[in-house]
């Protein structure tokens, strides 16, 4: 049984950073699928892929997070963002592991304005940083209504 101090969260690579979402918004991990664009999507959208016959928007967090790169993702991490699902691409993913919560503080200043619609809280983990996400809002709602409005009526 996991104590009420630890949090089970899936670790996963973004560059040089390492990252954590809870693992209860964790929907799967997969190899990366196509993507079709999203026309007047933000630059870090790089636009749906077809996951389990539905339309996913997919979010590269590599250039949300300000480390661009050329190669391919790696990986796709389904998670769910409120009643609706994101595949996030990611470069590595390492698998489940408890987070001690007193390894986490609240962003400093500057990265809560920079990064605060995605950064939860910032902790030390194996003499690394480690950012815990918050999935929730990391589409703007703009992209979901382009989203919508793709899909039609039904």
């Amino acid at each position: 049984m996991m104590s009420p101090s630890a949090s089970l969260s899936l670790l996963f690579r973004i560059g040089a950073m390492t990252c954590a979402v809870p693992a209860a918004q964790v929907i799967e991990v997969m190899r990366p699928l196509p993507v079709q664009e999203i026309e007047d999507a933000p630059p870090f959208v790089r636009g749906v892929a077809i996951i389990r016959g539905e339309p996913v928007p997919v979010a590269d967090l590599r250039v949300l997070l300000g480390t661009p790169s050329d190669r391919p993702a790696a990986r796709f991490v389904t998670v769910r963002a409120g009643h609706r699902r994101v595949a996030l691409a990611v470069d590595e993913t390492f698998g489940l592991r408890q987070l001690s919560l007193s390894c986490l503080h609240e962003p400093p200043p500057l990265l809560r304005e920079a990064r605060g619609e995605m950064v939860e809280t910032l902790g030390v983990l194996d003499a690394e940083l480690l950012l815990l996400l918050k999935v929730c809002g990391v589409l703007p709602e703009g992209v979901w209504e382009a989203l919508d409005r793709r899909e039609g009526p039904a």
